[in-house]
């Protein structure tokens, strides 16, 4: 089965504040300007590309207004052009640039303040407390897209290559940044919707993404002097797995596959019937003997499943989120978890084994707070056990101490 991206085990409520350091840091980021958003036909960036003077660079309007920002960004201009031109030629050459920039900007629709503050709330709660605070204190550029795929916000050359992507975390040669498509509008309720992917799925892309792609991020080895040297997940960049990784992600799915064994022998898939039949009765609304019998036998069933499941050693299967059909539900978390360990597509495919199982190494560590966002903690941890407390345990731990680093140094 694919990637599950329509579900959540807490719904957020992005219109409220969040805890005091969470919403700190949400504001922070949008002050920062580097929260790149392309929200329908509202937009806060532009891309200033010119190949001739090899330009390739994007922009948000808080970086060309707000007098700090404003000289950061005519300084990566500079920067930019100085590989081609003399210090006095690139410092002319910005400033008609950066007129360009701002020129451009006013032919766009900005985007609202609240969608501004939503989106970066539901950045920082997408993930780990150090993960998002340290990309924030990074730099790395966040791009969000309510589009199907991260084409809107790339350029010509990145999109004919991966712009059909749900997601990017990009780094290397000047780059860091990460890249997120909604699917839709995030916020808008059932009756404001004009799409069927608008309002919770993509709300829940958002995250189910985000936590992805920022887990990509953190999997990143920052060294003393806080520069990339490598991933926990893989060593060499990606030629073969780290110990740890490569021994846990085979030993994970080892258990998630024993799950699903254990969980069909003992009647998973027959309660998951029963509730595909009730699923029939509310959807017609029939209201009679047949549809009661359903309810009492699929009401039944699961809460005797559950007995079982404690009995056999698996409670932790039995914390998913209310649902109406719970077996169901039980079903194709054990399938999204076994998906998400061996994860198949074509862009993942080495033909060298030892690259090909770093590979996929490298997706299933950074899709540890994916499966958390969708089906919690403590499922999470029974059915990825090695990879969630090497995410948990050192990576996450890895990002605190480098915000120490930077913290420390001022």
């Amino acid at each position: 089965m694919p990637n599950v991206y329509d579900v959540l085990y807490e719904r957020p409520r992005l219109h409220r504040r969040l805890k005091a350091p969470a919403e700190k840091l949400a504001r922070a980021i949008i002050a920062s300007g580097r929260l790149r958003l392309d929200a329908d036909n509202e937009s806060n960036f532009i891309r200033l590309q010119s190949p001739t003077d090899r330009l390739n660079l994007t922009f948000t309007l808080r970086e060309t207004t707000d007098p700090k920002l404003q000289a950061a960004s005519l300084a990566r201009i500079v920067t930019a052009l100085a590989v081609i031109h003399t210090p006095e030629e690139a410092k002319k050459r910005s400033l008609s640039y950066m007129e360009k920039v701002k020129s451009d900007l006013k032919r766009k629709s900005p985007v609202a303040a609240k969608t501004e503050l939503m989106v970066s709330r539901a950045l920082v709660s997408c993930n780990a407390f150090p993960v998002i605070r340290l990309l924030h204190l990074e730099g790395a550029e966040l791009y969000v897209s309510f589009g199907h795929s991260v084409s809107d916000v790339l350029d010509v050359a990145t999109w004919q290559e991966v712009g059909e992507n749900n997601g990017l975390q990009a780094f290397g040669k000047g780059q860091n940044a990460v890249y997120i498509s909604c699917g839709g509008h995030p916020f808008l309720s059932d009756a404001e919707r004009s799409y069927t992917t608008d309002g919770f799925p993509a709300l829940a892309r958002f995250f189910v993404v985000g936590a992805q792609e920022t887990g990509h991020n953190a999997d990143m080895v920052r060294g003393p002097d806080n520069q990339w040297s490598g991933r926990h997940s893989a060593l060499n960049w990606g030629s073969t797995p780290s110990p740890k990784a490569g021994k846990a992600r085979k030993n994970d799915a080892s258990v998630t596959a024993n799950f699903q064994h254990k969980s069909r022998r003992l009647g998973l898939n027959l309660i998951a019937e029963w509730e595909r039949h009730l699923q029939f009765y509310r959807q017609n609304k029939l209201r009679n003997l047949r549809s009661t019998g359903a309810w009492l036998k699929s009401r039944l069933g699961w809460q005797c499943y559950k007995l079982l499941l404690r009995l056999r050693g698996m409670r932790r299967l039995c914390h998913l989120q209310h649902s109406p059909s719970p077996a169901t539900q039980l079903r194709t978390c054990l399938q999204d978890m076994a998906f998400n360990l061996t994860p198949d597509h074509e862009a993942y495919h080495r033909s060298d084994p030892a690259a090909h199982e770093a590979m996929l190494c490298m997706e299933a560590l950074a899709r540890v707070p994916q499966q958390v966002v969708k089906w919690g903690h403590s499922t999470t941890a029974a059915c990825m056990p090695g990879l969630y407390r090497l995410y948990y345990n050192e990576v996450v731990t890895a990002c605190a101490a480098a915000i120490e680093r930077r913290t420390a140094r001022g």
